[in-house]
């Protein structure tokens, strides 16, 4: 299993007291095709700099989950056609390990270009 960052612009309709339930339902979409949620991080309603459909703004949260990677396309599936989820991206999240290697093999090429 890949850990993944999903987030999710849902359309609560000005209920925001119905969000623990809606982020139950996207966990449950998370744990129906075998994945597993690590994190929930509740953001804030956000006014979309762009308009490009009903919704003028949107409740967002972010979700760091284990998931099959063969599953990946069962959970866009199952995510376009919950309601409450507006929109919706999920992107694989970096491990720590190779966050630190990226970051000192970026510092050892500069290094080398300041050398030059």
């Amino acid at each position: 299993m890949k850990t993944y960052d999903l987030l999710v612009i849902l359309d609560l309709a000005g209920k925001e007291e119905s969000l623990p339930e809606v982020l139950a339902i996207v966990e449950n979409e998370v744990k129906s095709i075998g994945g597993r949620v690590l994190r929930t991080q509740k953001m804030d309603r956000k006014k979309f700099e762009y308009v490009a459909g009903p919704l003028e703004s949107g409740f967002y949260a972010n979700l760091t989950c284990q998931l099959p990677p063969q599953e990946i396309g069962k959970l866009r599936g199952k995510l376009e056609l919950c309601a409450p989820v507006y929109r919706h991206l999920l992107v694989a999240a970096a491990a720590e390990g190779e966050e630190k290697s990226k970051a000192k093999a970026s510092k050892a090429a500069a290094a080398v270009e300041a050398s030059l």
